[in-house]
């Protein structure tokens, strides 16, 4: 009987090593998945932030002219600027970053604001990204592959 009790002993041993790892890792993908969510919210309130303050200076740009996606985000209430989808948001990127490149060419003191949160609204684009990265290597290992999917988790998508 003896014998059969150390066995026993380290099984229960080693389960529960296993037990606690998978916890661990549960937890820490959650953790990132908290940290991502909250970069992303930082950088999309800063992008409307930097549109709004873009389209107010919008009567020195011929481009907002045609810019729908612009409108969008400044006349549009909050509840729909929280629908629009990731192409958009990455047009209305796209658009600030061309907008942001002719600032740079002109060099124009009056737009220094302008360049200013650009440049905020990139670096916090770049930690977002950087973010994503990790919780997504981190959810498409082994074993975590496998809880991801069972609990929800999948991929994000990187911005710009």
């Amino acid at each position: 009987m003896l014998p059969y009790l150390s066995d026993i002993i380290i099984i229960l041993v080693l389960a529960g090593i296993v037990v606690f790892v998978i916890i661990n890792r549960r937890n820490r993908m959650f953790r990132l998945w908290q940290d991502v969510s909250r970069h992303e919210v930082a950088f999309h309130k800063k992008l409307f932030d930097t549109a709004r303050s873009f389209a107010h200076h919008a009567e020195t740009f011929d481009i907002f002219v045609d810019l729908d996606t612009m409108r969008k985000f400044t006349d549009g209430d909050a509840d729909e600027k929280k629908i629009l989808g990731l192409e958009e948001r990455q047009a209305l990127f796209q658009a600030l970053q061309t907008l942001y490149v002719g600032l740079d060419e002109e060099n124009n003191k009056h737009h220094a604001d302008l360049k200013e949160k650009f440049e905020e609204l990139q670096t916090l684009r770049l930690r977002y990204n950087s973010k994503v990265l990790y919780y997504n290597r981190f959810i498409m290992m082994f074993p975590m592959r496998l809880f991801a999917r069972r609990m929800g988790f999948e991929e994000k998508d990187y911005f710009g």
